[in-house]
């Protein structure tokens, strides 16, 4: 009957559905994350004013690529006079961010990939007892990353609840984050209790990124032409867990089109052209080995001077 009733509203004129969607994500999903918040016993983010954090106007994102690997040192010494965030299994790379996100995995869906998080998250807990950290999606797979969570590793831990975008294509994405901003969902404040995602980590922390203001944001390692991570070189991890080969596609997952999610690539430039540009902000990635480069101009130095 639920799947019947999905189906229904799927097939009603966009507009309306975003109205209903948007309805049963206020009174349904919500809830439900509220709930899951409150079981694991994980203040909001909301809870830190986190514009009193910043100490930079330009954000450095730290994703998963293997062009990590090529950043030389003196660009790192740059990078750490600036604000940073870093997401996931960042925690592999020896570099401390500012913030850092991550979302609930699933220990029977992916016990390597779980156990593996549990044993860096207790590993860095001291090195990352100042880092602001962010979850997200807590409320789909439950509080099992959360009960199992080091309990140093918990200081500076709170929530965001993700608001979706749902949409089939750019038209689609655009008219939704429209109808976010409208109802004051981007504004910049230092308070935040909820970040819109849509696919990917990556579109949540560009909204993060401007909420809290930030004139500049740098995407490092957000490769996404490629499924390998940076913490799969052995000749600097040679301990770290390696994802399942079976299913490998060509490109980062979240680069794949699917029915309801466009490709990282794609939504990426929508987020560009509806919330970045109109708020001045403005996007680079560190280098062209990312598949967002040359639609984004490679970061250099003299672009914060």
């Amino acid at each position: 009957m639920v799947k019947t009733l999905k189906s229904l509203a799927k097939s009603l004129p966009y507009p309306l559905f975003l109205r209903l969607f948007y309805s049963w994500d206020r009174v349904q999903l919500r809830a439900r994350a509220e709930g899951a918040r409150k079981r694991a016993g994980i203040p909001e983010l909301d809870q830190v004013d986190l514009l009193q954090m910043k100490s930079s106007d330009t954000l450095f994102v730290l994703g998963s690529g293997p062009s990590i690997n090529k950043i030389s040192p003196e660009r790192w010494q740059m990078i750490a006079g600036h604000d940073t965030l870093g997401f996931n299994f960042w925690l592999y790379h020896s570099f401390v961010p500012k913030f850092y996100f991550f979302e609930s995995i699933e220990a029977p869906v992916s016990p390597e990939a779980f156990d593996s998080f549990l044993t860096l998250a207790g590993r860095r807990a001291a090195e990352y007892a100042s880092t602001i950290k962010v979850a997200m999606e807590f409320h789909r797979l439950g509080t099992q990353t959360f009960d199992h969570l080091p309990l140093a590793f918990k200081k500076n831990l709170y929530a965001a609840h993700k608001v979706e975008a749902p949409a089939r294509n750019e038209a689609e994405l655009a008219r939704a984050l429209r109808y976010l901003q409208g109802r004051g969902d981007f504004r910049v404040t230092g308070l935040i209790s909820s970040l819109t995602k849509y696919a990917s980590s990556l579109t949540s922390i560009l909204v993060f990124a401007l909420k809290l203001g930030y004139k500049r944001i740098v995407l490092c390692g957000i490769d996404l032409k490629t499924p390998d991570y940076f913490f799969q070189d052995r000749r600097f991890y040679p301990e770290s867990w390696e994802p399942p080969a079976e299913g490998r596609k060509e490109r980062h997952d979240t680069d794949m089109p699917l029915t309801w999610r466009l490709p990282a690539t794609r939504a990426v430039a929508v987020i560009k052209q509806e919330l970045l540009d109109p708020a001045g902000i403005e996007l680079y990635v560190e280098g062209a080995d990312s598949a967002l480069w040359p639609m984004l101009p490679a970061f250099t130095v003299s672009d914060v001077q």
